[in-house]
């Protein structure tokens, strides 16, 4: 039977709690980046941020302030694994049970908290964001495909939960380093993997819809007329419905069905790699080089460290709540957001270069549209997969469309490095 409107709305916030969950530890590191490098190439202290006012006289105007190393350096250790991950995962994953995905997940995003907050050389600190990259890879695989058992509104849920993820991740890392040391406010957030362990396991219902087996003998849908037990990936009985000619296909059948249905997810997948591309050498290329002096919030002095990380808050912020919006409407055209977000760069790209933007706050407010950009282009995409695949491909559709997404990440971190470089010697 369907699950009722109480039901759905529940699997909803459990999605949204995942979501959060697993999007947090990839943020902050990425929130974290300019800290750990300025900290381990000794331009800055583990300190706490200043609050000193802004003593220079005059209007404020664009500068830049170089790293050796640009913050996509760490962005490729925060996507490359993921990626690799999410390229490969839709192929085998489904032999693993959903709980031991969690329980792997929750563990791996444990890990990145502890070792990045303690660690004392680059190598450390990089192991610690790549426990992050392998968490929130790993758990994208596995959450997506997991929606295509519920309402496609959980998509919605999940979408949203990954805003909010980095909305809180932006703003609680940078309110605590007004008072405490990054180091600190890192670790500080290792609790919170076990609150996605008491979404998966007290909040989330048994989900009527059933891929069974993992050896993907019998496909079946909740949408035919008769009903039977399965047996879930967690062992427990589940209810579904059948047709009563129930298609028998082999593991080798499965793969070729798969295989074969790859290219129609090409225009669910390119505006994904567009977008996403575009935003990161934007965030790990760009935002790190567009630093304002003179710039106040109230009584705080914002210096380059606190104007990068108010950028990354506000690109959440936007992302966030576009991501929320497919709840209430989706956009058919999404593809479109994809260019204006390639515009977005462009404009970013010679502000860096020739400083045109009088203030700190135009800048930011260019950040959140490019926020709203790309936090709609992923949801609707996802969203129109689990509408328009049909169902005995949404799950693997689903699993492989994420690696479009990071794809884009993994092009922007390099071409990243060379936009720093070249910005840098100008």
């Amino acid at each position: 039977m369907p699950h009722t409107r109480a039901e759905k709305w529940r699997n909803v916030a459990a999605f949204w709690i995942l979501g959060l969950c697993n999007n947090f530890p990839y943020v902050v590191m990425l929130s974290a980046a300019f800290d750990i490098l300025s900290q381990l190439e000794n331009k800055a202290s583990a300190t706490p941020s200043s609050g000193a006012a802004c003593t220079a006289v005059g209007g404020e105007y664009p500068g830049r302030k170089c790293n050796k190393l640009s913050t996509s350096v760490i962005l490729l250790a925060d996507v490359l694994p993921s990626f690799v991950i999410k390229l490969i995962g839709p192929w085998f994953m489904h032999f693993i049970p959903y709980g031991v995905r969690v329980l792997v997940v929750a563990l791996l995003a444990a890990s990145c908290f502890i070792v990045v907050s303690l660690a004392e050389s680059i190598q450390l600190v990089l192991l610690g964001v790549v426990f992050a990259s392998m968490s929130s890879g790993f758990g994208e695989v596995t959450f997506l495909s997991f929606t295509t058992r519920y309402h496609k509104s959980t998509v919605g849920g999940w979408s949203s939960g990954t805003g909010a993820a980095g909305v809180g991740g932006s703003v609680i890392y940078t309110v605590l380093t007004l008072y405490l040391t990054p180091r600190v406010a890192i670790l500080l957030q290792v609790a919170l993997p076990i609150l996605m362990g008491v979404a998966y396991l007290f909040l989330l219902t048994t989900p009527h819809q059933q891929v069974a087996k993992l050896d993907r003998d019998i496909i079946v849908s909740s949408e035919d007329e008769k009903s039977i037990q399965l047996q879930s990936l967690d062992g427990k009985m589940l209810s579904t419905k059948v047709t009563t000619g129930i298609r028998i296909k082999s593991a080798g059948a499965w793969l070729g069905a798969q295989t074969r249905s790859i290219p129609t997810l090409f225009r669910y997948m390119v505006p994904l790699f567009i977008v996403f591309a575009a935003e990161y050498m934007i965030n790990q290329g760009l935002f790190e080089l567009l630093y304002y002096r003179n710039t106040s919030l109230g009584t705080w002095c914002l210096d380059g460290h606190l104007q990068y990380r108010w950028y990354q808050v506000v690109y959440q912020v936007g992302v966030f709540l576009s991501r929320t919006s497919v709840i209430i409407f989706q956009m058919p055209f999404y593809w479109v957001l994809s260019l204006l977000q390639v515009a977005n760069f462009q404009l970013l790209f010679c502000e860096a270069i020739y400083g045109f933007i009088p203030s700190f706050w135009i800048t930011i407010f260019i950040v959140l549209f490019e926020g709203l950009m790309g936090g709609a282009v992923y949801a609707n995409a996802f969203y129109y997969i689990t509408k328009q695949v049909p169902a005995v491909n949404r799950e693997f559709s689903m699993g492989l469309a994420a690696v479009a997404d990071s794809l884009g990440v993994v092009t922007a971190g390099f071409a990243s490095i060379g936009i720093h470089n070249y910005i840098c010697a100008v």
